[in-house]
């Protein structure tokens, strides 16, 4: 005998039956019939059969017993909770007692509803144990009881199915006795009794377990209060500043001249730097004003004056101009009229008469101005500005409006040092003057005469 809910121990006692029918429906099948449900292929039966093959009857059983034990833990617990609350209008009376009493009772009702809910659910699995047991048991009495029906002929049916299905031996003979027995069977019986016990004991196991589910879900969620000083303090969301990461800064540079503006071609004023730093480009020279027309100048007292030289920025012309501006600031100190005419001749002091000095290549033909570069001109390079700061430029002025090609940097070539300007001729000597000289006369003989000659 089989134990009760050991569905593969029960299953084993009708497979033989469920082999014999098979046996059956595929000889059926090599004479001629068909049907969706029987003859697909040689294993349909026993796939019908085993669809509770992996029921575990057991574990559902150690499943109610758990459900039992808590369902006698909550009855305890509830017996307890009724007696403290009986017990405490005895210790506690007042408005806050009041409210305990309350709260307890909710509490209770909130216990009860789980301790019911508990109940419910070892009911149903014990419940639902018996119904998969009875679906299976009723199954496999099904399965026995169709192929018993055949009685005495079994032994000449299996005979005859297995030399049609094999095809050794009398297969015609065999084929009629199939054909004219065994097939009308399996259409009457298998095809009826034993497949619609098969597919209801699976419907009844999926409605078993669909109805504990639905039975388990209807029971009421408890829900238990908390008093907000017994019950535990949400804890408050921490934010955290997280710092940025810091981000490696790179040496502060070294303080450098603030930039000309643009307006001002000014070169900056130098400064200490505190590291080595490249000389910085210069700036691009101011347009000098054309200088003044020179003034006729008087028999020179000496030789005259040679040019500044070159980078100086100043003609030949400019020179009468600054003899004029001392002589007149000498004639304020002296009492004169403040002109270049008056004041600086002693009365009755005539001015020797002298050739005038000849002129040189150097005063008849004043310097060119040096031509003014195009601001859209590039900049030179570095080393080609510090070795030509002395020398004039020989390029061409270049027109305003004319684009003006990137000159190509060139290797500096030494240049021989300019030949010094011959010297002015000797002056001739003065004629001697009286002894008694006044101190303007004297001062007029260590300036040198300014102003138009007299005629």
């Amino acid at each position: 005998m089989v134990a009760e809910f050991d569905v593969p121990g029960r299953l084993a006692q009708g497979r033989p039956a469920v082999d014999t029918v098979a046996q059956y429906v595929w000889a059926s099948r090599q004479v001629g019939y068909q049907h969706p449900d029987l003859t697909l292929h040689v294993g349909q039966l026993r796939d019908w059969y085993d669809t509770e093959g992996g029921m575990n009857l057991t574990a559902l059983q150690q499943d109610c017993a758990a459900f039992d034990a808590a369902v006698r833990a909550a009855d305890e617990a509830l017996a307890v909770q009724e007696r403290q609350l009986a017990a405490l209008p005895a210790a506690w009376e007042g408005v806050g007692a009041q409210a305990s009493q309350d709260f307890l009772q909710r509490h209770g009702l909130a216990a009860a509803g789980v301790a019911a809910a508990v109940r419910t659910a070892a009911d149903t699995l014990r419940r639902l144990s018996e119904q998969l047991w009875q679906a299976v048991d009723a199954k496999v009495d099904a399965v026995v009881a169709v192929e018993a029906d055949v009685g005495a002929a079994r032994t000449d049916w299996l005979a005859a199915s297995a030399a049609v299905i094999s095809g050794v031996g009398d297969r015609a003979a065999a084929a009629e006795l199939v054909d004219s027995a065994v097939k009308p069977f399996v259409d009457s019986r298998i095809r009826t009794a034993w497949l619609s016990a098969v597919q209801s004991a699976g419907a009844a196991v999926a409605d078993a377990y669909q109805g504990a589910t639905a039975e388990i879900r209807a029971g009421s969620h408890a829900r238990f209060e908390i008093p907000g000083d017994l019950g535990p303090t949400p804890p408050s969301p921490m934010h955290r500043e997280i710092p940025a990461p810091a981000t490696a800064s790179a040496p502060a540079p070294a303080s450098a001249p603030p930039p000309a503006p643009a307006a001002t071609p000014v070169a900056p004023v130098p400064t200490m730097p505190s590291a080595w730093e490249p000389p910085p480009p210069p700036a691009a020279a101011a347009p000098l004003a054309p200088p003044p027309a020179p003034a006729p100048m008087a028999p020179a007292m000496g030789a005259p004056m040679p040019d500044l030289g070159g980078g100086s920025g100043l003609g030949g012309g400019a020179l009468p101009a600054v003899g004029q501006r001392f002589a007149d600031a000498l004639s304020g100190l002296l009492g004169g009229g403040g002109t270049s005419e008056a004041g600086l001749e002693p009365p009755g002091l005539e001015p020797p008469q002298l050739d005038p000095p000849e002129p040189t290549d150097e005063e008849d033909e004043p310097e060119e101005d040096e031509p003014e570069e195009d601001e859209d001109e590039p900049e030179e390079d570095e080393a080609e500005e510090d070795e030509t700061t002395d020398e004039e430029s020989e390029d061409p002025p270049v027109e305003s409006g004319e684009s003006v090609e990137p000159v190509e940097p060139v290797e500096p070539v030494e240049t021989p040092p300019p030949t010094p300007p011959p010297p002015p001729p000797p002056a001739e000597p003065l004629p001697p003057l009286d002894d008694e000289r006044t101190p303007c006369a004297i001062a007029a003989d260590e300036v040198p005469q300014v102003g138009e000659p007299p005629e």
